[in-house]
């Protein structure tokens, strides 16, 4: 694991601390585990202090042209989830979803 995966396993538990709801807390983690993703596998980014506000920019413009479900956070899940199988895979990212992303950032 990175130093960022370790920053972000210390803000979940800050928000556990605080007693965020479950929810909150899945929505928090799901968001920085799949920027966390984008940071290394396209900006070759493992520390917190090197992301600009272009690199989350970037990764906003990112999100709305990807599609729904064509990237995430641990490779893993693609044996469960059958993501292909959805009928919304590869569609386009609710405006609702990116301001969600942000707001979590």
């Amino acid at each position: 694991m990175e130093k960022i995966d370790y920053e972000v396993d210390d803000f979940m538990n800050y928000c556990d601390y605080k007693g965020l709801s479950p929810k909150s807390m899945k929505s928090y983690e799901q968001t920085l585990r799949l920027f966390i993703r984008y940071l290394k596998d396209e900006c070759n980014i493992t520390n917190t202090g090197d992301v600009k506000e272009q690199t989350i920019k970037d990764y906003l413009t990112n999100i709305k042209e990807r599609g729904k479900y064509t990237v995430v956070a641990d490779d893993n899940s693609k044996k469960f989830n059958n993501l292909q199988n959805r009928q919304d895979f590869g569609k386009k990212v609710s405006l609702a979803t990116v301001n969600n992303y942000t707001r979590n950032f």
